[in-house]
């Protein structure tokens, strides 16, 4: 039998499930610990790595994957369908002055917010076009911890490590409709019949540039830098090796538009291309917003089983409650920024709470979430673990490739960029 260092941890085990029966059988027959270190030589290999601002670091796999069942996933996919369509409705509202859950100073005080949207209708009344929504269990439920409604990355992260992984198990485990439901959500951006889209990248110093090649590899799209665009009579051109193409649909892939690619904004404001996600929806991207969701989808009259966890304005938190909650900074992503209080240490407890205490409104306090454990390979050895989901949400429908980011042993922060395993999710 598997041999898994238990967490001591009383909370709900998945891989308890009877869903789990066949891979724990495979798993009995094989040597775990080698299974993992082909399929990380493999990944390693093909290039499979996150850029941590000083150097490319293989993205690890934990090979053991998670099952969702088909009803489960329908079932996410009806919940974030009503998020998407309450967040982009709260964006309409926000960018034409009509009355909404956010005050107005939330809104101008926003990093993400951007003034120039003012009066400006999108293509087809649409901000967000994609979303990132990061979903943990509780005894089996789905609970949302955070929108990621600018930049969401992982799709790529899914598919990969899925093909990897099943190229040695040889489970029978695909998923087939995620990036043919990318490519509709892009070309549905545009108001051309036939639109050609590109995707924009800094470079290969971004964080997530195996995500960008590999789109643009597997959906034989144009992969374009800021130096790549230029602004000719109305149109917008990208310079390839066989001459200037002008462009129709850009995917987005950085945030600062401004410094990077003067004279798109304005472009997109014209109306000579379209921009996926738009610029100004870090908004609803925004950790503060995050602690109104309930109420802003209660407002618009849409009625939402998924369950958050109980958030708040650190500021409205009572002083002697913020050592047992999670706190965040309100533009924080990536795993930085979120401070698992009764998980630190008394210094850095202090250290915290001070800069909390000397910019509470740069703070959201969060309810404690002690969310389910996963069975993982890590290393030479086998573990209990916690690990998130990471759903995308498309406009034409939400993606069969799901993310599932594995917590370094001993911690609860799934991130990438914190150190975490990717692992594959198999809709069964």
């Amino acid at each position: 039998m598997l041999d898994i260092k238990l967490s001591g941890n009383d909370g709900f085990f998945e891989y308890n499930d009877e869903r789990y029966k066949q891979i724990i059988e495979k798993f009995n027959e094989i040597d775990p610990t080698e299974v993992s270190s082909l399929v990380n030589r493999l990944a390693a290999l093909s290039g499979f790595t996150f850029y941590t601002g000083s150097f490319y670091r293989p993205i690890k796999i934990d090979p053991i994957p998670r099952i969702l069942t088909r009803a489960e996933f329908q079932e996410m996919g009806l919940e974030l369908r009503k998020r998407m369509i309450a967040i982009n409705r709260l964006l309409y509202d926000v960018y034409h002055d009509k009355p909404s859950r956010l005050s107005e100073e939330l809104v101008v005080k926003s990093p993400y917010f951007r003034p120039e949207m003012f009066g400006f209708d999108p293509p087809h009344g649409i901000y967000v076009h994609i979303m990132g929504e990061d979903i943990v269990k509780v005894n089996g439920n789905p609970i949302i911890l955070e929108d990621n409604v600018r930049v969401p990355s992982g799709m790529s992260y899914a598919k990969k490590s899925q093909e990897i992984v099943e190229s040695i198990l040889k489970l029978g485990m695909r998923s087939t409709d995620g990036l043919n439901t990318m490519t509709k959500t892009l070309i549905n951006a545009s108001e051309t019949r036939d639109p050609v889209i590109a995707i924009l990248t800094e470079g290969t110093y971004n964080s997530a540039y195996f995500e960008h090649k590999f789109y643009s590899d597997r959906m034989n799209l144009l992969l374009i830098e800021p130096s790549d665009l230029r602004y000719s009579q109305g149109e917008v051109l990208a310079k390839t090796v066989e001459g200037d193409v002008k462009i129709d649909v850009i995917y987005r892939r950085i945030e600062d538009l401004d410094i990077l690619t003067p004279g798109l904004m304005k472009a997109y404001l014209r109306g000579d291309v379209s921009l996926v996600n738009a610029p100004g929806t870090g908004i609803a991207d925004d950790k503060m917003t995050f602690c109104f969701m309930p109420q802003i989808m209660e407002d618009y009259g849409i009625r939402s089983s998924l369950r958050q966890p109980f958030s708040l304005p650190a500021e409205e938190a009572k002083e002697e409650t913020l050592e047992k909650l999670v706190l965040k900074r309100r533009e924080g992503y990536g795993g930085t920024g979120t401070f698992i209080m009764s998980e630190l240490d008394r210094d850095k407890r202090a250290v915290i709470l001070k800069e909390v205490r000397k910019n509470p409104s740069a703070f959201i306090a969060q309810e404690f979430i002690d969310f389910d454990t996963v069975l993982s390979v890590i290393d030479d050895k086998l573990y209990e673990t916690y690990a998130d989901l990471r759903f995308f949400q498309f406009t034409e429908g939400i993606s069969d490739l799901v993310l599932s980011r594995v917590a370094p042993v001993g911690s609860k922060i799934t991130n990438n960029s914190s150190g975490g395993l990717v692992k594959p999710v198999w809709v069964k």
